[in-house]
């Protein structure tokens, strides 16, 4: 499958993280979508994916019993999905076509005008919070190429933002992931004029998560993408700030449901594809 991603022009700096477009036939086997710390907008113009929600046996991996039948879901063609800490299993069919925003950590209230832990751990069907979209993937499946896809998302994203974001929060949040997930919060609190139980609650509100928790995604994207490029798990964690390696794969356990070494060897189409970009790698 092709994937592509845009960085926004300066209208949409400071909401927007990436545009990303996908597009091809995939093998349509599941995979799982490892929490990034980002809410995204995904717009569905072509083809079907599926939710797998659990496969009839506590435990089993996807595909290793061929003889269970997989619980799963039609996924919304246009929907939001909130903060993750936990793998989303996906699946497409057929001929694919998404295209999607994914906002700053600190914008959901920015652009939907309500608290981000609303929707944390959640896929809401975007018509029931935003405008119909139905118009907006007619024009997406219809349009010429990449650029025209962005503009129809900035065009649309141009009628929905509520309001402005607030700078202390964002540089709270650039703090962590500049830092790859090792910034103290103490620090950041008192950098940013922000109380630590303040930020706490803010970061709650705004980014959906806790402090520490939005922390440690951003220190397991980071080893995930390092993971990804070569580098030796040993070097990784210590690259990453972990204590030891039996550190990194506890993260690895609770946040990723899979060991360093298992994505180590990971071969699917999809997880990939979705490791930030942005998290302080050095």
């Amino acid at each position: 499958m092709r994937y592509a991603e845009y960085l926004p022009g300066p209208e949409f700096a400071s909401i927007v993280e990436r545009f990303w477009l996908l597009e091809g036939t995939a093998a349509g086997a599941p995979d799982a979508i490892i929490p990034d710390g980002r809410v995204e907008l995904v717009f569905h113009y072509g083809g079907t994916f599926w939710r797998h929600l659990g496969w009839g046996q506590t435990g089993v991996r996807p595909g290793s019993d061929p003889g269970l039948t997989p619980l799963r879901e039609r996924q919304p063609a246009s929907l939001l999905v909130g903060q993750m800490v936990e793998p989303v299993v996906l699946a497409p069919e057929g001929e694919s076509g998404v295209a999607a925003i994914r906002l700053m950590p600190a914008a959901v209230r920015t652009v939907l005008g309500f608290r981000a832990h609303e929707i944390a751990g959640r896929f809401v069907e975007l018509d029931a919070v935003c405008p119909s979209t139905g118009e907006l993937r007619d024009a997406l499946a219809g349009a010429g190429g990449d650029a025209a896809r962005i503009r129809l998302l900035e065009r649309w994203l141009r009628r929905i933002v509520r309001r402005a974001t607030r700078p202390q929060m964002d540089a709270a949040v650039s703090a962590i992931v500049r830092s790859g997930g090792r910034a103290a919060i103490d620090r950041i609190a008192a950098r940013t004029g922000i109380g630590v139980r303040q930020i706490e609650r803010q970061f709650h509100d705004e980014v959906g998560l806790g402090p520490k928790t939005f922390a440690r995604i951003v220190r397991l994207q980071s080893a995930l993408s390092r993971i990804r490029q070569g580098r030796t798990l040993c070097d990784v964690a210590i690259a990453c700030g972990y204590y030891d390696q039996a550190h990194m794969a506890r993260d690895f356990r609770q946040l990723a449901a899979m060991s360093p070494a298992v994505w180590q060897a990971h071969s699917g189409e999809l997880a990939p594809l979705f490791v930030s970009s942005a998290s302080g790698l050095s």
